[in-house]
């Protein structure tokens, strides 16, 4: 309920006494020239399409900047606010009472984030609309969206445009405010012989699914990777990076469409439902300001800092590592948030000399083993991870980095599909820097990201926010 006391005096003459002594005493009071509004009253959530209530205690002519209003019994009016608002980010809209005097409210409407979503489900492959349903109504997201592959794991090249068109449909029949797109257990994470190599560009590779979905029916056309024109640009060496910038004002300088996508999947769909209730669990804890757990920084190339970071570099991906151990050092000078513990031997966590056991992991960042897992971790509630190599989620099912962490209990986790090279990965120093700045999953994971139409798929709900404060 939004509350304005409006005061409004009909008479330019003198206000009355207010000390007793002022002025002789004649016997009534002088109000004649003096009208009082009273409170203006405005009840409703305001959301592009509802209708909001505004009341007064006084007569009054209603208008608004934009939607329409009925004046109603008692003072009141009802206001329908337009559909075609805050189709990117929060706006602003007036309304004015005109009584014996002139008052206006302003109100920020704005889509809730469930309704800036659609999930997708592959009807095709049994318990993927299961799960759909499972976390649609964890969220209160009433779009669902049917897009039919022969295959979970990679969609054909001639079933591209279509599938692509079906989800574009169903994006469009929502409206333009989406912005999150999020794929179940199910629904294709590859896409076969669409698009050519980033180096080897004679060369059709396999790539994510998902890299294309961020761009709908337009991915159509793609055929080659390309800049991601929402990456914020960082330096892991000089620890500058610029700050999260909420997706809503990013996406509104954009000249095309853009969407965030991250996936729930898992080994099958009870572990894609389990996802779900890991994330319900963790943002349990993030209301009661518990979220806790320790850091595991994992590099390869010694205890002492490369002296260089060329771009797409062996040194750029280990600088990746230092920078997250540099981002939550300074987290934890700041507030004391998180114990970091950072191993720079040439082995992996599970594998001495590095330590063996990583109990209570709540975020990881660390390289490199090909296609393996080193089962050292215990994850904590609501933890967020990634190994860099180059198929660490070619199977989300198992055998990778991100197929087994799922299975043990990680909450988000993000790898390649195919061979992404350094410069496809995300910058993981800068993904959990946005995290801490307020950033959700899916704004963190994509303006952390250099390339676009390649090799990312990120697993895990979107719209989690670990520190929406």
């Amino acid at each position: 309920m939004l509350l304005l006391l409006l005061a409004c005096t009909a008479s330019d003459g003198p206000s009355p006494p207010t000390d007793d002594t002022a002025g002789p005493d004649t016997g009534a009071p002088d109000t004649e020239d003096t009208c009082i509004f009273g409170d203006l009253l405005l009840g409703g959530d305001p959301v592009p399409g509802g209708t909001l209530t505004v009341s007064g205690s006084g007569e009054a002519t209603w208008t608004v900047s934009a939607g329409t209003i009925t004046p109603g019994p008692s003072y009141g009016a009802e206001w329908t606010l337009p559909l075609d608002v805050a189709v990117h980010e929060p706006e602003t809209l007036t309304v004015t009472a005109t009584g014996c005097g002139t008052a206006s409210m302003d109100v920020e409407v704005d889509w809730p984030l469930a309704q800036r979503a659609v999930v997708l489900y592959n009807p095709s492959i049994e318990g993927s609309e299961v799960v759909a349903d499972y976390y649609a109504d964890s969220r209160g997201i009433d779009a669902r969206c049917a897009a039919q592959a022969a295959d979970a794991t990679t969609l054909a090249a001639a079933e591209t445009d279509t599938f692509l068109d079906t989800v574009q449909a169903c994006i469009d029949a929502v409206g333009p405010q989406v912005h999150y797109v999020i794929p179940v257990y199910g629904v294709p994470y590859k896409v076969a012989d669409r698009v050519h190599d980033l180096y080897y560009t004679d060369t059709l590779v396999t790539v994510s699914l998902d890299a294309l979905l961020v761009y709908g029916a337009a991915a159509k056309a793609f055929t080659a990777p390309f800049d991601n024109q929402v990456y914020r640009r960082g330096d892991s060496m000089e620890g500058d990076y610029n700050p999260y910038k909420p997706f809503p004002k990013i996406r509104t300088n954009l000249d095309s469409p853009y969407y965030l996508v991250s996936r729930i999947d898992g080994a099958d769909a009870a572990a894609a439902m389990d996802l779900v209730d890991r994330t319900v669990a963790a943002e349990a804890l993030v209301a009661a300001d518990a979220l806790a757990g320790i850091v595991y920084v994992d590099g390869n190339r010694g205890d002492i800092p490369p002296e260089t970071d060329a771009w797409g570099s062996y040194e750029w991906g280990e600088w990746n590592m230092w920078g997250t151990r540099r981002v939550f050092e300074d987290l934890s000078a700041d507030i004391g948030a998180y114990e970091v513990v950072s191993d720079f031997n040439a082995e992996e966590f599970g594998t001495a000399p590095a330590p063996l056991t990583c109990p209570d992991a709540l975020y990881y960042a660390g390289w490199y083993s090909y296609y393996h897992y080193n089962d050292a971790f215990t994850w904590a509630p609501g933890a967020i991870g990634g190994h860099l190599d180059s198929c660490s989620a070619c199977d989300l099912r198992g055998g990778t980095w991100s197929g087994e962490a799922l299975k043990r209990g990680i909450t988000a986790t993000f790898g390649a599909v195919n061979e992404p090279y350094v410069t496809g990965m995300p910058e993981y120093d800068q993904l959990f820097l946005y995290l801490t700045q307020g950033a959700t999953y899916g704004e963190a994971a994509y303006e952390s990201t250099i390339v676009s139409a390649w090799m990312m798929v990120f697993v895990g709900d979107p719209l989690y926010r670990p520190y929406p404060q």
